[in-house]
C-alpha cells in the first residue's frame, strides 16, 4: 500500500541471519526484497559469518558477475573491539552497500579498518542504566 519508495529496516527487532531462522524463510525475504526494487532495504546482523555464507551462496563471491541488488544494504553490529571480526566478514560479503552500526558503542574500536565500508552509525545507550559512551571512542570512529 506504500505509494512512495521507502527505506525498510528488515527484522529491526530480530536477526535475519540467526542460526534458528530457516534458510527458506531468508530466501523468501530476499525474494521479496529483490522484487520490490523501488524500496531500499537495510539488513543488520551480529551473525556476520552466516550472512557472508548466505550471500556468497546466493550471489557468488564479492567479485562475481551476479552482484546483489543495489537497493539491499548489508550491515553488522560492532559494539567494541571484541566484535571487529564482523567488519572483516562484512568486507568479504557481496554487497552493494556495506554499513557498520556501532550503536551502542561500549568500548573503543580504534583498530577497526573501515576500508570498503560505506557508512558508519555510532552512538551510545539511552534510558535508565545506560552504560556510558566515551567521546574519544566516537571521535576515533569519526577520524577513520
Amino acid at each position: 500500500s506504500w505509494r512512495r519508495p521507502r527505506r525498510v529496516f528488515v527484522c529491526s527487532m530480530s536477526d535475519l541471519f540467526h542460526r534458528d531462522v530457516p534458510r527458506d524463510y531468508v530466501d523468501r525475504v530476499f525474494d521479496a526484497m529483490e522484487s520490490a526494487h523501488w524500496h531500499t532495504y537495510q539488513v543488520l546482523t551480529k551473525r556476520s559469518s552466516l550472512m557472508r555464507s548466505y550471500m556468497t551462496a546466493r550471489y557468488g563471491p564479492p567479485s562475481a558477475q551476479s552482484a546483489p541488488p543495489a537497493h539491499v544494504w548489508l550491515g553488522v553490529s560492532v559494539e567494541d573491539a571484541s566484535a571487529l571480526v564482523r567488519i572483516e566478514h562484512l568486507r568479504q560479503t557481496p554487497a552493494a552497500v556495506r554499513f557498520v552500526s556501532a550503536e551502542p558503542l561500549l568500548g573503543p574500536v580504534h583498530s577497526a579498518s573501515l576500508d570498503r565500508i560505506d557508512w558508519v552509525i555510532a552512538g551510545g545507550e539511552s534510558g535508565p542504566g545506560a552504560r556510558p559512551v566515551e567521546i574519544d571512542w566516537l571521535r576515533g570512529l569519526r577520524d577513520k
